[in-house]
């Protein structure tokens, strides 16, 4: 007896496998199995032409060559090896090529890593040439005879006006400067105030916290970030309690510093980098 697949069939009637696996129920058909693999699902000549019939279809069978019958069994496999190994086989196979599926993503995985790695250190090497090169040229530039003074305009003595009075629009727009903690070149923190300039304060000294106290707000400028900080208001009067904040974004984010004499500066610096860590997240 001539069977043939699911596929097949539906090739052969034109049709789509749920019209098909429709008109077997119609008219009460079932499957026939396949001689090895039970699992797979096959419909007799018979059959297939019984649905051609009932559904008006032409069934193409030339010379009854295409598509192939199966053939019967001989030795229990068309091949003459028992099912059970050529089962055995394919798995081993499909079990193999998983490994070296696995191996290649594994290998492929490294790989990504290591040209990450390598352009990271590449950019590195690259930015600390060029940090040298700028270094050595600013050294060779203020070593040039004239350079430090070369801006300076020397005015007539009339025309210095060295103890003039700040008009009152001057004054206002200094008072609303903020001090001014930041992080120099040198790899030093300075103290500036709006009126008296550069403060010679030692970092976390007492006299540092004893400037902070005379404050009602500052602006914090560190090598990781920045914030404005000012004092806390409770019932419209100000306290002790300090809070940090800084706009990212249209959005404003804040941290409590504490009071006066929490403010160090690696208390400081913690709280710059917490704030800046919002400016990156986003």
């Amino acid at each position: 007896m001539a069977i043939f697949s699911v596929t097949d069939c539906c090739s052969m009637l034109g049709i789509d496998v749920k019209t098909l696996r429709q008109w077997l129920k119609r008219s009460q058909m079932q499957f026939v199995a396949h001689p090895v693999d039970a699992r797979r699902k096959c419909l007799s000549e018979e059959q297939v032409r019984q649905l051609a019939t009932l559904h008006n279809r032409p069934v193409p069978f030339p010379d009854r060559a295409n598509p192939a019958p199966v053939p019967e069994l001989a030795h229990g496999t068309p091949s003459g090896l028992p099912a059970s190994t050529s089962e055995v086989d394919l798995v081993q196979k499909l079990a193999a090529l998983q490994a070296k599926v696995t191996t290649m993503h594994e290998q492929l995985t490294q790989l990504a890593l290591q040209v990450l790695q390598e352009r990271n250190a590449h950019y590195e090497q690259r930015l600390s040439t060029l940090e040298a090169l700028l270094a050595q040229q600013l050294q060779v530039t203020l070593a040039l005879p004239g350079y430090a003074n070369r801006n300076t305009i020397e005015l007539p003595p009339a025309q210095q006006n060295v103890g003039r009075r700040l008009h009152p629009a001057e004054q206002h727009a200094r008072s609303r400067v903020l001090p001014l903690i930041e992080y120099g070149a040198q790899g030093q923190y300075l103290a500036v105030c709006p009126k008296e300039g550069v403060l010679p304060l030692q970092v976390d000294s007492t006299a540092w916290f004893d400037w902070l106290a005379t404050l009602v707000s500052f602006r914090f400028v560190g090598p990781v970030g920045h914030f404005t900080a000012y004092r806390n208001t409770n019932h419209g009067r100000r306290n002790r309690t300090w809070i940090a904040h800084r706009h990212v974004h249209g959005r404003t984010y804040k941290t409590v510093l504490g009071v006066t004499d929490h403010l160090t500066i690696s208390c400081l610096e913690q709280a710059a980098a917490e704030l800046h860590a919002h400016l990156t997240a986003q």
